[in-house]
């Protein structure tokens, strides 16, 4: 009985083997009489909806922008007393407005109004730093400077 069971076995193996050969050869024979107006059509498809992509983030992105409100830098004389106010920044990611998660640092003393105390004292550079963390500027900074100079 065993060795019949062998030959079952064997035969079932030769069969399954011969019907995996017979189905791949039917899907290359298919694949070789793909016409080639198929070929130029899924080509013009990828295409146009590289096209499509391209223009959609070309229109949601337009508007995005990550700048400084107000100037870059202030210079100031020694002994002249002031009181910066911050105009902080204007951050669009992707057509939406996201100035309220920038991060500042800064070597200035905010006062309870969200102004700065600028040391004039003495010759000083001060500076803040906007930073925001989102996926189209990464950690890209931009940085404010309050310049505080002598009579030279």
């Amino acid at each position: 009985m065993a060795d019949t069971e062998k030959i079952k076995n064997k035969v079932a193996k030769k069969a399954k083997s011969k019907v995996k050969r017979k189905v791949k050869s039917k899907a290359r024979s298919k694949a070789k009489k793909i016409h080639p107006a198929t070929y130029i059509i899924a080509l013009l498809c990828l295409a146009l909806g590289i096209g499509a992509g391209v223009g959609a983030c070309a229109l949601v992105c337009r508007n995005d922008c990550f700048k400084l409100k107000g100037d870059k830098s202030y210079t100031v004389s020694v002994g002249t007393p002031i009181a910066y106010k911050d105009e902080g920044v204007k951050i669009i990611s992707f057509g939406q407005d996201i100035s309220d998660k920038v991060e500042i640092k800064t070597n200035l003393t905010q006062n309870d109004d969200g102004s700065y105390n600028v040391d004039t004292s003495e010759p000083c550079e001060y500076y803040i730093i906007y930073t925001v963390d989102s996926v189209k500027y990464g950690e890209i900074q931009r940085v404010r400077t309050i310049t505080v100079k002598g009579d030279n």
